[in-house]
């Protein structure tokens, strides 16, 4: 059996930015992922501002910037009614830009960079199960074909695999989430009329909502989200769903007309992902695999590489002075509390507005109709304000303030 110090497990964003910090503190990494990149992945393609201050400490900055990541701007909420509300990112007197990139793009760019910092990424490698040790995880168990081996140990396994993640669901450490439950679906299109080249629209509806953000290269990207308790269409393939589920946004269905769409719809649900625990004897999750709410407000992509990094500077301290016990992990549990505790419950108040267009429509007439709410507004959602401002007992006062 080989035998490796980590196992990462997932060569999305979590998974790659994990092991390229861990490889580049000295530690052994090996990095398994079932697809062969590029290749396309269910996701919103929305990066909140500060997306780029990890990829300034990962070293991939500059990589990153080659590819021209679009930035946007403003982000533009469409309420049932026609009411628009505006999110501008500014921090001061600067522009602290949302960004965009297709996963096409991105994921590869990553992987390539964590190869850079001498991580063993493997593609193409599919893994069946966590193997333990009563409950210490000690290693990963494959698909026994293409001539690689049938399992690897290691100290430490990672579990970067998303929201249907092999290694949680071994684990045993999966939750049910109540609420909210969606169903994604996106597509890409050239030729869509009315895109603005730095402006993200949000277009909500009663069943759903509908993003619309320009990506690199002249390309769109349309994701909608449905609510499965609300939303019950009679299509079912992925492409008939999604143009069944457009036309209850006729706005953008409109504007589709002599758009051309070019790869096929790519899915994924339910999208809500909860976990009983990240960490434990052996083992650690990052990124989606650790727990996922929905994409509107957009900040997956940067918890998956910020969860990776804090991951990455416990383990390594785990893994140099004494082992990856449960106990020598604890603290990464701890980090991920207090970075995502109160921006999680950000998550949950725009929910409630998204969920109940009646709310939303009352927010947008009223408290979100002042610059200063929406100003700060913009700050929490781009990670670059203090989250506990939208929950003090005075902002709440003022988003709904007649």
């Amino acid at each position: 059996m080989e035998k490796r110090e980590v196992i990462v497990v997932g060569g999305g964003p979590a998974g790659s930015t994990t092991a390229a910090f861990l490889a580049q503190r000295g530690h052994d990494v090996v990095l398994l992922d079932k697809a062969r990149f590029p290749r396309e992945k269910a996701c919103s393609e929305y990066a909140s501002p500060s997306l780029i201050n990890v990829l300034d400490r990962l070293g991939a900055r500059a990589a990153y910037e080659q590819e021209g990541p679009v930035r946007i701007a403003t982000t533009e909420i469409h309420s049932p009614q026609g009411r628009t509300i505006r999110i501008e990112f500014h921090d001061g007197d600067d522009r602290r830009p949302a960004l965009t990139m297709s996963r096409s793009r991105l994921d590869p760019l990553l992987l390539d960079h964590a190869r850079l910092c001498a991580v063993d990424v493997r593609e193409n490698i599919r893994v069946q199960s966590v193997i333990r040790d009563g409950e210490r995880a000690i290693g990963v168990a494959l698909d026994q074909n293409r001539g690689e081996p049938s399992a690897i140990r290691a100290r430490l396994v990672v579990g970067a695999d998303g929201l249907h993640s092999v290694v949680s669901r071994d684990l045993g450490v999966r939750v049910s989430s109540v609420w909210p439950r969606r169903l994604g679906l996106v597509g890409h299109y050239d030729g869509v009329s009315g895109v603005r080249p730095d402006v993200c629209e949000m277009h909500i509806s009663p069943w759903g909502y509908c993003g619309i953000a320009p990506l690199p290269g002249g390309m769109v990207s349309v994701g909608l989200a449905l609510d499965t308790r609300r939303y019950r269409g009679r299509a079912r393939t992925r492409e008939g769903m999604f143009d069944e589920a457009l036309r209850m946004f006729p706005t953008i269905s409109c504007r589709l007309g002599s758009a051309r769409r070019l790869r096929p719809v790519r899915g994924v649900g339910p999208m809500a992902r909860r976990v009983s625990q990240v960490c434990g004897d052996g083992w650690a999750l990052a990124g989606d695999a650790a727990g996922y709410t929905d994409p509107f407000t957009g900040e997956g992509i940067y918890r998956a590489v910020w969860s990776g990094e804090l991951l990455a500077g416990v383990a390594a301290s785990a893994l140099a002075y004494g082992g990856t016990n449960r106990a020598r992990l604890a603290p990464y549990a701890q980090a991920r509390k207090a970075a995502f505790r109160e921006k999680s419950l950000v998550v949950l108040l725009v929910q409630a507005f998204v969920s109940y267009p009646k709310l939303l429509e009352y927010g947008a007439a009223h408290g979100l109709s002042h610059p200063s709410v929406r100003r700060t507004l913009a700050g929490v959602l781009g990670d670059y304000e203090d989250p506990r401002r939208v929950l003090s007992p005075r902002y709440l006062r003022d988003l709904l303030q007649a």
